[in-house]
């Protein structure tokens, strides 16, 4: 049986919490299928690639792939943005290139994908028992936000339960990827238009490979 070898490019190291989200997706909608997943930092190679053309190929020597998968905020909440994201990626890397690339460009920007499990914003946060209030968004009004990044940011604050200078100490950067680590089930992301065809994308690329 094969194993599909995946590699992660992103628009910054931070956006290597994707590759969870991306694992999840591939387990549940491909179970049979072997999978291991790398994010592709190319903060230690020397003259690090700028253009995306070269960090695929570059990804593909130092981080070996069946697929790729590359990310792009919207950085805008109109959801015409999907398609241009994608042509923008295929004017860049070129027609063969884009075949075994599926495009991930969440609606405005990654966090909007974790704001959707409060036990696990307050097990990110240190503090599982916090017993106050945690309010998401509506599911529905997810890529309508246009601050989700801040929203997670000062939902991890306060479910931290820390106060004055603890609090300032206290790393939401950091607490994010926790979040991603501790949601078991990114199912409700599927009411979303970006996941939508993020998963449309990686199903077209991964049964084409299966097929070759």
């Amino acid at each position: 049986m094969k194993e599909l070898k995946y590699t992660l490019i992103a628009d910054g190291s931070s956006d290597k919490t994707l590759l969870r989200i991306i694992k999840w997706s591939l387990d549940d909608l491909f179970p049979q299928l072997a999978n291991e997943g790398t994010f592709a930092d190319f903060r230690m190679v020397m003259n690090p690639p700028k253009r995306l053309i070269d960090k695929v190929s570059a990804a593909r020597y130092f981080y070996p792939f069946d697929v790729v998968f590359i990310h792009r905020d919207a950085e805008t909440t109109n959801l015409k943005i999907i398609e241009q994201r994608l042509n923008e990626i295929k004017r860049e890397i070129g027609e063969d290139e884009f075949q075994k690339t599926v495009c991930v460009v969440p609606i405005k920007m990654m966090e909007a994908w974790l704001l959707i499990d409060i036990e696990a914003i307050k097990k990110a946060a240190g503090n599982r028992n916090y017993p106050g209030p945690i309010n998401l968004p509506p599911i529905n009004y997810l890529e309508k936000e246009n601050q989700p990044k801040n929203i997670l940011h000062d939902l991890l604050k306060e479910a931290s339960g820390l106060k004055s200078r603890n609090l300032k100490k206290f790393n939401p950067d950091k607490a994010v990827h926790l979040v991603a680590e501790n949601i078991e089930d990114f199912s409700p992301l599927r009411n979303l238009i970006a996941f939508q065809a993020f998963e449309r994308d990686m199903i077209e690329v991964i049964n084409n490979y299966l097929a070759t």
